[in-house]
């Protein structure tokens, strides 16, 4: 089974309601109030990556400040990066799985790295 339908049969059992892109397979689902992606890697079955998107636009006047805040999440956190994307701030859970992931245990741990990354990049951003 590939990594994006074991996503997918996970997120249904656990009672969200994920919907797929039909332009890119990518896995579009909200859990606690935010919109999470998955993103569909099945060229690359290995790598697994989730992302909070879009929490913070950046101006002219924010961005130098956003990078900063960027750059301190990405040291301070093991798996998150923290980038800025068509000038939103998007926040990625990113690892190599090996053959046989228990996406039941990394699903979880991905969903609460992004929420406190979200809150130390807020943090920083003062």
């Amino acid at each position: 089974m590939k990594t994006s339908e074991r996503v997918l049969e996970f997120l249904r059992q656990q009672g969200f309601c994920p919907s797929i892109d039909e332009d890119n397979g990518n896995i579009i689902f909200k859990y606690q109030m935010m919109t999470f992606v998955f993103f569909n890697n099945d060229d690359d079955e290995s790598f697994f990556q989730l992302a909070l998107p879009s929490i913070m636009s950046v101006t002219h006047e924010n961005r130098v400040q956003a990078l900063e805040a960027a750059n301190q999440l990405n040291l301070e956190y093991k798996v998150a990066k923290c980038c800025i994307y068509d000038d939103d701030v998007w926040i990625l859970f990113e690892i190599l799985l090996d053959s046989s992931p228990d996406i039941q245990d990394i699903i979880p741990r991905a969903l609460g790295i992004l929420q406190r990354s979200q809150n130390l990049f807020y943090e920083k951003m003062g």
